[in-house]
């Protein structure tokens, strides 16, 4: 039996006088897909960054790290640089930060070849091409010479893959390669990584917080928490013994239903919210004297209402219309043709004067709170900020008594009024936002992707919460997501949007068990399924 590629053993990092890691092992053979798997602050991104060495000046590590038997600890800045992108690849979270803005794609996926090799300008760029289309992006589609803005979230991370594969490297390092894509992209990732394992005997790192999206594919699965591993062997032991409690429960989080009151109860007769035959068109721009860009229909022709205390699903992928139709509701955009009635009131005829008494009734909450947050300000701050749509004016005393009941709706105490968002963890940020959108008592919040960028167990947390709310306050929620996991757990209806139209709609259960259409069949092929999973790999032989 030939020694692994890469064999971790006892390794520990510390950052100034913390410790964060603590005694990790990890070995991992040619042609081998490794799991790691865990929440954020668990030390999985610090432990692949140890393996590329690139962590903060002020780290210290010990233990060894051999990679093909010798020992990375050991090297000094100019064997890594050599070993980086030629031996070892690494394909990093988020592509549009990992990516330059002002270079071409071409140029980026030439930059290590050539960096690396021996090749002319015109060998790298040949391999550039052959590279762009193995990731599924044929360079007589997607040209050498676009620029990262110009491509999708998925179609980006294709090619941050494509320059990390470049030179068929021993081990790739895949940090969170599919958190912001929908679940469609996320599959066709997942299998392309497999792909390139398959062909070129390469070992795979996969980094995940889900322990969903890495059990169809890794081969060994490595659980860590606060810097420890706490669970380590072949996928099939770890996926049907999930001997820690750890273990169970972040597969109990992956699959976690919140406990509804009122999932049966009817609907009221009469809607909230109505839309009808909205569109959004953005006029295509000038191109030439006598040439222009053609039209891009965002929005077309939708319909739907949502009743008081109703939670509406709208699912679909990425660029499929969803949040340019949350903001035509919200008022943030005008629409092209059609109209909306939200509390008997006429929205898209509302001048801005007019409109804020009904954004008083109607909240957002963001997918990434600490985006929507100012970080120089203070929690009473942020969360108060919705209070200037109140036409009577509130003393200080009004308003911190207001703040204090928004946060401990939220699980919070009112202690937390006067930190920053920087002092909380990204479920508890998540939170701040939910308390902000509830300070004005509206009678709709649509959630945009409310809980695609948290941890599982997070996300269990923020769905019970927003169930709770649904019951207890007879909030509606319009819910924006991609995840039909996340979808079936927190609405009670679900409408399937593809291409700016809505495809199918019907009772959540329904829906997703029998669909219809190809698009939603698509969706829920693609979502992992962390039960079938386990099933399956069971009973493999």
């Amino acid at each position: 039996m030939s020694p692994p590629i890469l064999n971790i053993k006892d390794l520990s990092l510390t950052i100034g006088e913390t410790k964060i890691l603590h005694d990790i092992d990890l070995q991992l053979e040619h042609g081998q897909i490794a799991g790691i798997v865990g929440e954020s602050g668990s030390g999985k991104s610090l432990t692949a960054l140890s393996v590329m060495q690139l962590l903060p000046n002020a780290s210290r590590t010990g233990g060894t790290i051999e990679f093909n038997g010798q020992n990375l600890l050991t090297l000094d800045e100019n064997a890594m640089c050599a070993l980086r992108g030629n031996e070892i690849g690494m394909v990093f979270q988020e592509p549009m930060t990992a990516l330059n803005p002002v270079k071409t794609i071409g140029e980026q996926i030439r930059e290590g070849i050539r960096w690396h090799t021996n090749a002319s300008r015109a060998q790298a760029e040949e391999r550039a091409r052959s590279m762009l289309d193995r990731v599924g992006l044929p360079p007589s589609q997607y040209p050498l010479e676009r620029y990262p803005h110009e491509l999708s979230g998925g179609q980006r991370q294709r090619v941050v893959i494509a320059i990390a594969t470049a030179l068929n490297p021993k081990i790739l390092i895949a940090d969170e390669p599919t958190t912001a894509l929908d679940v469609v992209l996320q599959a066709q990732i997942l299998d392309l990584l497999k792909e390139l394992v398959a062909d070129n005997d390469m070992a795979l790192i996969l980094i995940s917080h889900d322990l969903g999206v890495v059990a169809d594919v890794a081969d060994t699965i490595t659980i860590m928490r606060k810097g420890v591993v706490e669970e380590a062997g072949s996928a099939v032991k770890v996926l049907k013994e999930q001997k820690h409690p750890y273990t169970a429960q972040l597969a109990e989080a992956s699959i976690h239903m919140p406990a509804w009151q009122n999932r049966k109860k009817p609907a009221s007769p009469e809607p909230l919210l109505e839309v009808s035959n909205l569109s959004k068109i953005y006029r295509g721009r000038r191109t030439g004297v006598f040439s222009h860009a053609p039209d891009f229909t965002a929005v077309d022709d939708v319909s739907f209402d949502i009743a008081a205390g109703r939670s509406i699903g709208l699912v679909g992928r990425s660029g499929c219309g969803k949040s340019t139709l949350a903001r035509m509701v919200l008022g943030l955009s005008k629409p092209s043709n059609g109209k909306i009635l939200f509390d008997n009131k006429t929205t898209t005829a509302l001048d801005d004067t007019t409109m804020r008494a009904s954004r008083r009734h109607m909240q957002v909450v963001f997918q990434d709170p600490y985006g929507s947050f100012n970080p120089r300000k203070t929690v009473e701050w942020l969360v108060a900020e919705p209070l200037f749509l109140e036409d009577e004016k509130l003393t200080r005393h009004q308003k911190q008594e207001r703040i204090a009941a928004a946060l401990n709706e939220v699980g919070l105490s009112a202690d937390a009024m006067k930190k920053y968002p920087h002092e909380f963890s990204g479920g508890q940020r998540q939170r701040i936002a939910i308390a902000r959108a509830l300070i004005t008592r509206p009678k709709l919040i649509v959630a945009d992707e409310p809980v695609s960028a948290l941890d599982v167990s997070i996300r269990a947390q923020v769905l019970d919460l927003l169930a709770k709310l649904n019951d207890d306050l007879g909030i509606a929620f319009l819910f924006i997501t991609h995840d039909l996991s996340v979808a079936r757990a927190i609405t009670h209806e679900v409408m399937v949007m593809d291409k700016g139209k809505i495809v199918e709609r019907g009772q959540t259960g329904d829906i997703l068990d029998n669909p219809q259409m190809r698009p939603t069949q698509r969706l829920v092929e693609a979502t992992p399924d962390l039960q079938q999973a386990i099933k399956r790999r069971s009973t493999a032989k």
